[in-house]
């Protein structure tokens, strides 16, 4: 519902600056870029098989700075006089969004991680056979 409401603009357009409402569009745009961002990762990384080298460092790069500006327009929506508060969610959903997809591709889990998951795994599905 927030995304919706977000996507068809501020509540009340009489009572927002014309540069809040230059930065609701910049945001906007941010969050469908995000977007594209995050389904190449998938695409072409997790699910693409081996992926190059030069595109594992396109798109890291492009996460890299999503991030960074979702962080910084987190930033700014998050002021209490920023009229358009459904925006203000979607941006912070985005930006949660973009660091699990960081995790997921570029933060390996330590092997500590992984054998309390293995353990975890194990437990809780004792009679499964391990392939």
């Amino acid at each position: 519902m927030a995304i919706a409401e977000a996507m068809a603009g501020p509540p009340t357009a009489g009572s927002v600056t014309d540069i809040e409402r230059l930065l609701a569009e910049h945001i906007r745009l941010f969050c469908a870029q995000c977007d594209i961002v995050i389904r190449r990762g998938y695409s072409e990384i997790i699910k693409g098989g081996t992926p190059t080298p030069d595109l594992v460092e396109r798109h890291r790069r492009n996460l890299h700075w999503a991030l960074r500006s979702a962080r910084l327009y987190n930033r700014l929506t998050s002021s209490p006089d920023f009229a358009d508060r459904a925006l203000a969610e979607l941006i912070e959903a985005k930006m949660r969004q973009l660091e699990e997809h960081w995790k997921y591709i570029y933060e390996r889990p330590s092997q500590e991680e992984t054998e309390k998951l293995q353990k975890m795994i194990q437990e809780m599905f004792p009679d499964e056979s391990r392939a």
